[in-house]
């Protein structure tokens, strides 16, 4: 394959990687002159066509992301029987080399790892993409230290094709949560089980749970009771370990919300709370002894009488000294304090202990004039302070301060069998937003009506999340969409009546490889299947910036 041209532009440099679902290649674009890397689908893979039109699908949607963390999708395309997804390059290693190189890691590093990840998460799941397979191996780390995650989505197009093969595991089994050792419903909360497998492994060098088999392995995920970092690693503040614990939880309820509920914690642990446990851990200091002083040198009742005499006298003075200096001192004291004027510190972020104390510090006082519920703040931190930092006051004012309460979490509700506007309506009162609506067909339901839901019922999420729906749809009222990327805007919208599907907007962009009034992208994606009537919504150039 090496020397091979596809699409006319990306030629094959050097198989820089293997999987069992694909070979990756580092290429040259020609058309923008840089470095890419192609992702090859097998060909046991690339002839199952149902897998390889979701296989496409899957990684579009994954092409709408757009992070630091996250390795960024250019293009995918089919050429003579090949099957690729054109990504963004990364130099450097996969996380597992890493960890065997360097475990276990300093706790710093392997949270600072774990936050780029977290934060790689929070942006994914955002959008209602899961990755379903996060483990080291799809984790690369560039030669600076920053964290790219990759194969956004691929786990979901395995899993949901009819192609099978002997031994096949979707996902890696050792980072496996357990609703997907159970074949449930795998949703944001997924992620986070196997981000704290991964945290697991970077603090400790090992995975959490080990066998011969997958079966055993899996078994543990569901059953096994996990060995507590501490028991491995003393070292480890008692804040981080619990972390671990939550994101590893067995049942979902228990574990994070959303990947920032972790993140906030992360960030806790890393900054303050871990300095606190260090402490903790560092008391054991060596007790100091004094020697006993030996009889032959001690004083003699005599001298020990006249000397104790003239100590307590000359303790008398001095203590009267020192009241005649204090009274004199404290109202002058007292007079300066009451007229000076200070600079207001910022207290914002702060713990609302640590607030008081920093206000103390510049002779201020501390009003709490709110609680209220806040996805940024951590409970118990300032979120905002009246008199703003650095304004002037006299000693002694009230700085008032809103206190968070922290993430608001509200229960998912069970929307099965309702329609889209029940199921939107029962969302808005419970504080949630509707988010993607996707289409099936079963016969044991209504037509119109949700049959899944994503995350699903009695879940706990973070309040105004969204959840995303499946609607039950007959096959003979649905319609394929076709891919108009590349088109002309006008001359897809006379397409799009005849096929039952409606336009509803076009957002232009800039774009220095599409000319002016191309599509560049769509919702619905190309090959998804809708309801009869769907509105269509287009992103088009407007030509170079």
């Amino acid at each position: 394959m090496v020397g091979k041209i596809l699409g006319n532009r990306y030629r094959l440099l050097e198989l820089i990687g293997e999987g069992g679902m694909a070979l990756v290649y580092k290429a040259e674009d020609s058309l923008l002159c840089r470095a890419v890397a192609v992702k090859i689908l097998r060909p046991q893979y690339a002839s199952d066509a149902e897998f390889v039109e979701r296989f496409h699908r899957e990684a579009k949607a994954a092409a709408s992301l757009a992070h630091p963390n996250v390795v960024n999708i250019f293009d995918v395309g089919k050429e003579d029987d090949i099957d690729y997804i054109v990504m963004e390059y990364i130099p450097g290693e996969n996380l597992k080399d890493l960890i065997k190189r360097n475990v276990p890691m300093a706790v710093e590093q392997a949270l600072d790892i774990t936050r780029q990840i977290g934060e790689a998460l929070h942006h994914a799941h955002q959008r209602n993409i899961i990755h379903r397979d996060i483990k080291p191996h799809n984790i690369l780390v560039t030669p600076e230290g920053q964290i790219k995650v990759t194969d956004f989505g691929i786990a979901r197009a395995i899993s949901a094709s009819s192609f099978t093969q002997a031994g096949m595991v979707i996902g890696s089994v050792q980072y496996s949560s357990p609703e997907q050792v159970k074949g449930g419903v795998v949703g944001p909360q997924s992620d986070i089980y196997s981000l704290g497998c991964v945290l697991y492994e970077l603090l400790t060098g090992t995975i959490p749970f080990q066998g011969d088999t997958s079966i055993s392995i899996a078994m543990q995920h569901l059953q096994g009771s996990l060995i507590p970092i501490r028991e491995l690693r003393p070292d480890i503040p008692v804040a981080i370990e619990r972390i671990v614990e939550q994101a590893m939880a067995k049942d979902i309820n228990q574990r994070y919300p959303s990947a920032l509920a972790m993140l906030k914690e992360i960030n806790l642990a890393d900054s303050k709370d871990y300095r606190k446990y260090k402490l903790i851990n560092n008391t054991d200091l060596p007790t100091q002894t004094w020697e006993s002083v030996e009889d032959s040198e001690k004083p003699s009742p005599e001298k020990r009488h006249r000397w104790w005499k003239w100590m307590i006298f000359g303790f008398a003075i001095s203590m009267i000294i020192v009241g005649i200096i204090s009274v004199i001192f404290l109202s002058f004291t007292n007079h300066w304090s009451s007229n000076r004027v200070v600079e207001v510190p910022d207290v914002v972020g702060e713990e609302l202990v640590d607030a008081r104390q920093i206000l103390k510090e510049r002779r201020l006082n501390i009003k709490v004039i709110n609680y209220l519920y806040n996805s940024e703040f951590p409970n118990g931190t300032v979120i905002s302070q009246q008199p703003a930092p650095g304004q002037k006051r006299r000693a002694s004012t009230e700085i008032e301060v809103v206190v968070s309460k922290g993430l608001q979490l509200v229960r998912v509700p069970n929307l099965a069998g309702k329609n889209q506007l029940e199921a939107e309506l029962v969302l808005e009162e419970t504080g949630l937003t509707l988010g993607e609506i996707l289409v099936d067909s079963s016969p044991e339901y209504p037509e119109g009506v949700v049959i899944k839901q994503l995350p699903d019922k009695n879940t706990q999420i973070e309040h105004g999340a969204s959840v995303s729906i499946t609607l039950n749809v007959t096959s003979a009222n649905l319609v394929k969409i076709p891919n108009y990327i590349g088109r002309p805007l006008s001359e897809v919208r006379a397409e799009l009546g005849p096929l039952g599907l409606m336009f509803n907007q076009a957002t232009p962009t800039p774009s220095n490889i599409y000319p002016e009034g191309v599509i560049i992208d769509q919702r619905p994606l190309p090959y998804d299947r809708v309801p009869l009537g769907t509105a269509m919504n287009f992103i088009i150039s407007s030509g170079p910036e």
